[in-house]
């Protein structure tokens, strides 16, 4: 089925043999695998797309669809160890949070049934990549992805501190890296691999998930936790750390993105440059914004935009997949390309007031294309939306 508003869409579940916990602390009776049709036919709601605001239309074509659907099915892939990717209910399974809103939003504008995959921490979640079992993931902060695997642009960021005991001694995230200090860390997040590359001193304590590494500082076994600011961390605090402190400041901002295997860059990339803009839509529109606010996540902003000879090449690449697909033919697909392509230029020579012209005849052009209907409503927006935001970016 399509993923669309106000669906029920199935869910593959992965379940590690550990406890899994209610809210990090209540032990539950470890779970058994559930394949995908166990779980329909058992009338088990996995997660439901019901995100409001804009509507993206990507006009997919047969080179996105081989890169993100190669089976037929859009696989995603969640990491909800981090609950700025997805978070999993832990009686029912069933899944909330940024990515699942996004990647509704994403499947609604490809026409594609999708499919999500849920998993306990980045190594399992790595096991899967190597197995083939998904097409995309919400997992990783770009500049920290493990090989195998390539990041779109980053949609989140989030704040990495140390929650420490109210009576220890460190203020700032300096004084943490120390002899003999030990830090626990959910083994293969974001913090783990940063750290694992930067700490000089202080020794880490993996963990398979958060729940565990907050446990081991509750318990005294490590003067540290490292993580985020988000929601799990306070109501660990407020339960089981009375007193804990968050320290001020950061030792990392990890930005989150979208990846994909390398063996879907190994079709030309389209995949990825279709998710590119799709992020791009999605942060310029307000959408992202809107599920990090439905999932109360603390400790987290929309990355900016980016550079807009970029966004300019995103739409360039929109335009094109509007001429493959049919919508439109090859003479109204150029009378587009050649005004973001002379929008390019003017920006390369430094003459923005020249750039933005250009890019405003595109947008007449596209409301025209719209009003004589040749885009529809979905179309036409979709392209709109970012054009419209370079130039007022630009001119503002």
């Amino acid at each position: 089925m399509n993923a669309t508003r106000g669906t029920l869409v199935r869910l593959a579940v992965l379940v590690t043999p550990a406890l899994a916990c209610n809210l990090d602390r209540v032990p539950t009776a470890p779970g058994t695998p559930i394949r995908a049709e166990l779980v329909a036919a058992a009338g088990v709601s996995s997660f439901v797309c019901d995100v409001g605001g804009a509507t993206w239309e990507g006009d997919a074509d047969a080179a996105v669809v081989r890169d993100l659907a190669p089976s037929g099915v859009m696989r995603v892939a969640f990491n909800y160890n981090n609950r700025n990717n997805a978070t999993r209910d832990p009686i029912t399974g069933a899944l909330t949070g940024p990515g699942i809103d996004m990647s509704c939003k994403l499947a609604q504008g490809t026409h594609a049934q999708f499919v999500a995959i849920a998993y306990l921490g980045a190594p399992p979640l790595l096991v899967g990549l190597a197995n083939g079992d998904w097409d995309a993931a919400f997992a990783f902060d770009q500049t920290l992805e493990p090989p195998g695997i390539t990041a779109a642009i980053p949609h989140i960021g989030v704040d990495n501190t140390y929650l420490v005991r109210g009576d220890a001694a460190f203020q700032k995230v300096a004084d943490v890296d120390a002899p003999g200090v030990r830090i626990s860390v959910a083994q293969g997040s974001s913090p783990d691999i940063y750290l694992g590359r930067t700490l000089k001193y202080a020794t880490l304590v993996r963990t398979p998930a958060t729940p565990q590494a907050l446990d081991l500082l509750g318990t005294g076994q490590v003067d540290a936790f490292a993580g985020g600011r988000g929601p799990q961390v306070m109501a660990f605090i407020a339960c089981c750390l009375p007193g804990g402190r968050l320290l001020p400041d950061n030792y990392l901002i990890a930005n989150l993105a979208m990846v994909v295997p390398d063996t879907a860059t190994g079709h030309g990339g389209a995949g990825l440059q279709y998710i590119d803009e799709f992020v791009e839509w999605a942060k310029t529109t307000g959408l992202f914004q809107l599920a990090i606010d439905r999932a109360k996540q603390g400790g987290t902003h929309v990355t900016p935009a980016l550079p807009p000879a970029q966004r300019i090449g995103l739409l360039l690449h929109h335009v094109t997949r509007l001429v493959t697909t049919g919508v439109l033919n090859d003479g109204q697909g150029n009378a587009l390309a050649v005004k973001l392509q002379g929008a390019v230029e003017k920006l390369a020579d430094d003459e923005t007031e020249a750039a933005m012209s250009k890019l405003g005849a595109f947008i007449n052009q596209v409301e025209a294309f719209h009003a004589a209907g040749m885009l529809s409503d979905g179309q036409s927006a979709s392209l709109l939306e970012i054009a419209r935001d370079v130039v007022t970016r630009a001119t503002t």
